[in-house]
């Protein structure tokens, strides 16, 4: 146990993004945070749409949400969360994670944040708030060690996952799926299985 997480609350992460597919590099950034920090859960919240994201998602909300469900199936410390799905708006973290708060009173609630967001969290609205009110999981996407001191950000609330480097993006899997590439490796299986059943493969003749 970290001692700058010691607390008797039970854990509660939250990890949300746009998951445009979800990938075997988001599974494997949930479980390992469990593990590590010993929370009780992680709540999974697709994005309606991600205030610093420029491009549409490629998949509907109906189905992102539903490629989450599918994972949490066979894993039952995830939970799909559908928060800001259902607000069919731009959401801000701090906001969600006050809604989360609320909605979970006894959890103490944990912001899991991959790297190249943190990088520029400054832009994000309401950054200090989300500083000062909750901590925070920083875990690799760009391959790089994690620097919590060059941001200046107070890092008795933020710790590093330190977890292995999967690299490849949501976006690399995107432009695979539209060139008609092979994805099925890079998807946990309930995903793969869930875009091939829906029909959302055919250029891939399966």
């Amino acid at each position: 146990m970290h001692p700058q997480f010691e607390n008797s609350a039970p854990k509660l992460g939250f990890f949300g993004g746009s998951f445009d597919p979800i990938h075997k590099g988001h599974l494997e950034v949930a479980l390992a945070t469990i593990e590590k920090f010993s929370f009780q859960q992680v709540l999974i919240c697709p994005a309606f749409f991600a205030p610093l994201r420029s491009e549409k998602p490629l998949f509907c909300s109906a189905d992102r949400l539903a490629m989450v469900k599918e994972i949490t199936k066979y894993h039952k410390q995830l939970i799909s969360y559908d928060h800001e799905l259902l607000q069919e708006k731009t959401c801000y973290t701090y906001e969600t994670l006050n809604f989360v708060q609320a909605e979970f009173p006894q959890y103490e609630v944990y912001l899991m944040l991959g790297d190249d967001q943190f990088s520029k969290f400054k832009q994000w609205k309401f950054h200090q708030e989300i500083l000062e009110e909750f901590p925070m999981i920083i875990f690799q996407r760009n391959g790089s060690p994690v620097d919590n001191s060059q941001n200046q950000h107070p890092t008795s609330r933020i710790q590093n996952l330190k977890n292995p480097f999967f690299p490849h993006s949501s976006s690399e899997i995107r432009e695979r799926l539209q060139q008609g590439l092979d994805v099925s490796h890079l998807l946990p299986q309930p995903v793969f299985t869930y875009l091939k059943a829906h029909n959302l493969l055919d250029y891939l003749n399966l």
